[in-house]
């Protein structure tokens, strides 16, 4: 391999490979904590990139001659070999493409066929697995058939040893960086595949427009790695600012939410972004004397993956007031998968609608509000969000074909607001979860955040939907049905719950509603915090079959 040299005084990063030369050049590096808050893994950009070259060695027999790519899946647990086996892709020219990991209490029979059908959407080249996950091999390859046997599954002791003398051809700037999974709140996940152009125009819009971006500042965050907030927000622009990272596993933070700000506070934590939910749970999970002794330095406190609540934000501030906490320091943004990450982004404004806004548009992005017929609306007036910008995805990938999407076309989001007069972007909800209502649009997020307000439920346990069998029943006319997560066995105590939440959906919406307790975790959510109204109702249509 050739010797690094990025350059005393380099420009810009147009690729991951060099913006990890570049960061390689300087002193910094990322900390892993595990999920008692230790130290597990501490290693500088450097010890990235040379660990990430050598790899990238190993990996030359996986590619794949041709017009498609090489896309090799990686398992996108919160450790060190997965930054190592992400970097190697970009080092060895090929599209890694991340993977969630196995759940707690799912079974590892569906979760190996979910991701067979992830892989096979995107005809990848193979699954690459690390020695965490090797023992997975064999629940794999259980499933081969004649259609699977193409998709090696390869771990990584398997390799052919790393040579230091390999000529490398590392992904150039007018080729892809990575495959990025949807969230999927509606519909089956789909592949995303995202440009070196557009991942490095994102990020230098993120770290510039966006964070503004310090000498001091040092990044914190327990998004997972499968999800754009996490993989591009918490790895990549780190990477490419050379900033400092610390991580902190998702299954960390979701069994111990008030690990979140305690370490912050240790570690002197000045950027951090996470869902609206997350705030809130973090401050309900820990204590007022717990927070006063705290001490924060958080510069941004990004808020973004969904709907931005003000009570979640409002309870955050005022739990950690005493720790130096100031409502300021919050950073409302909108994004989404298909535009690599942040489209906008900005200060905590109320707009004239008292709804909270998510910034103006970041360089590189324009941002307008058309209505069904495509024609724009204007300010304050609600309609279909539409984008265009340098950092749009090269298209999607789908039962293994590629649907590219046309260069400086307007992308139909599936996401509503409008534009305040300010500028902003003010997001009310999705078009895939807006219910009519005896000719009346309601978004289903409003009667969810209703029903959670008055029996007083965290986000994620109360799913509104229309259910075209149940639209003739005498309690929901319009086939309103709303979901509630109940652990209660009392009788009376249930039907005091339906009660409360009748009253607050007729209070938000002016309908009935057929109110059903469900058991707790019924309600699925996407990996960014989204009501995943699709699988929900899937699966409760499997378990009355």
């Amino acid at each position: 391999m050739p010797p690094i040299d990025p350059g005393a005084a380099a420009p810009p990063a147009s690729s991951l490979a060099q913006a990890l030369a570049h960061a390689a050049a300087g002193t910094q590096g990322l900390r892993i904590f595990n999920g008692q808050g230790e130290l597990e893994t501490q290693a500088s950009y450097r010890e990235l990139l040379l660990q990430a070259r050598a790899r990238a060695t190993q990996l030359r027999g996986l590619a794949r001659r041709g017009p498609v790519p090489t896309v090799v899946g990686l398992i996108a647990q919160t450790h060190w070999p997965f930054l190592v086996n992400f970097m190697a892709c970009q080092w060895a020219g090929m599209l890694p493409c991340p993977l969630p990991p196995p759940s707690v209490g799912q079974g590892i029979g569906p979760y190996a066929r979910r991701i067979r059908a992830m892989l096979a959407a995107v005809q990848a080249s193979a699954l690459l697995l690390d020695d965490l996950h090797s023992p997975l091999q064999s629940h794999f390859s259980a499933l081969e058939t004649p259609e699977t046997t193409e998709l090696p599954v390869v771990p990584v002791c398997a390799l052919p040893p790393a040579d230091e003398t390999a000529a490398l051809q590392p992904l150039q700037p007018d080729e892809g960086a990575y495959i990025q999974f949807s969230s999927g709140t509606t519909s089956a996940p789909k592949g995303i595949e995202i440009s070196q152009r557009a991942i490095c125009n994102n990020l230098n819009s993120i770290l510039h427009g966006g964070l503004r971006i310090q000498a001091g500042d040092r990044a914190f965050s327990w998004l997972p790695l499968y999800h754009d907030m996490g993989l591009v927000g918490f790895f990549l622009a780190p990477v490419m600012g050379g900033v400092p990272l610390d991580l902190l596993p998702a299954q960390a933070f979701a069994r111990r939410p008030q690990l979140w700000p305690r370490l912050m506070a240790q570690l002197q934590s000045t950027v951090c972004f996470a869902p609206s939910f997350a705030w809130r749970l973090a401050a309900d999970r820990t204590t007022p004397h717990e927070a006063a002794e705290l001490q924060l330095r958080l510069r941004v406190a990004g808020v973004g993956g969904d709907v931005v609540r003000t009570d979640d934000l409002n309870r955050f501030a005022a739990r950690f007031a005493a720790s130096g906490f100031a409502p300021g320091q919050f950073q409302p943004s909108y994004g989404l998968a298909e535009a690599t990450l942040a489209v906008c982004m900005g200060p905590v404004h109320v707009d004239e609608e008292g709804r909270l806004a998510c910034g103006r548009p970041l360089p590189g992005w324009q941002v307008r509000v058309v209505d069904d017929s495509g024609a724009s609306v204007p300010a304050l007036q609600t309609g279909r969000i539409q984008i265009q910008g340098n950092a749009l995805m090269t298209g999607y990938w789908q039962g293994g074909q590629r649907q590219p999407v046309a260069p400086g076309d307007w992308f139909q989001t599936d996401d509503l607001g409008y534009l305040a007069r300010s500028g902003a972007l003010v997001v009310t909800g999705r078009q895939q979860s807006l219910l009519v209502l005896r000719g009346r649009n309601v978004q289903a997020e409003a009667i969810e955040t209703a029903v959670g307000a008055a029996l007083q439920l965290p986000h994620g346990t109360v799913m509104a939907f229309q259910d075209a069998t149940a639209a003739s029943s005498a309690s929901s006319a319009s086939g309103l049905t709303v979901l509630v997560e109940c652990a209660l066995q009392d009788e009376a105590m249930r039907e005091q719950c339906r009660s409360i939440a009748r009253k607050a959906v007729f209070i938000a919406c002016g309908n009935a509603a057929d109110v059903r307790l469900v058991p707790p975790r019924t309600v699925k959510l996407t990996t960014s915090g989204k009501v995943a109204r699709r699988s929900t109702i899937d699966q409760l249509a499997r378990a009355h079959d």
